[in-house]
């Protein structure tokens, strides 16, 4: 039976030169979700030899995070199989991504060289999120 999520996320980023500079920002937002279906959460170890299915073919769409939390290599995320080259982002170690992809391709993970550990959060949305 379909649920209904409200989504509160918040960022907050600051960087600093050696020089003693510093630069900061913020953001949050608010995002309802209604008649979800789908969600998918955890940890998943992605190869380099095949693709990784973090959620399965959404019916309009999907609000994904992903985070590389591997210390060597990178990984790219794609919207369908990887063959067909939809990438969404590569992640380098310790890199995220959090977006809403309008489609219904499976999200795919695929790692570059060596294994690498992905976690993610990826909910389906209807039509009118």
């Amino acid at each position: 039976m379909p649920q209904n999520y409200t989504l509160n996320c918040s960022i907050n980023m600051s960087a600093s030169s050696a020089t003693g500079y510093t630069q900061s920002q913020s953001g949050s937002y608010t995002l309802n979700i209604t008649g979800v279906d789908q969600i998918a959460t955890g940890r998943i170890d992605c190869a380099h030899d095949g693709d990784n299915t973090i959620m399965a073919a959404p019916g309009h769409g999907r609000f994904v995070y992903i985070k590389n939390i591997d210390d060597t290599n990178f990984v790219t995320i794609y919207d369908g199989a990887s063959g067909d080259a939809d990438v969404i982002g590569i992640l380098e170690p310790g890199q995220f991504l959090m977006t809403v992809i309008r489609g219904t391709g499976t999200t795919v993970a695929k790692a570059d060289t060596a294994t690498v550990t992905v976690e993610y959060a990826a909910i389906e949305i209807d039509s009118n999120a």
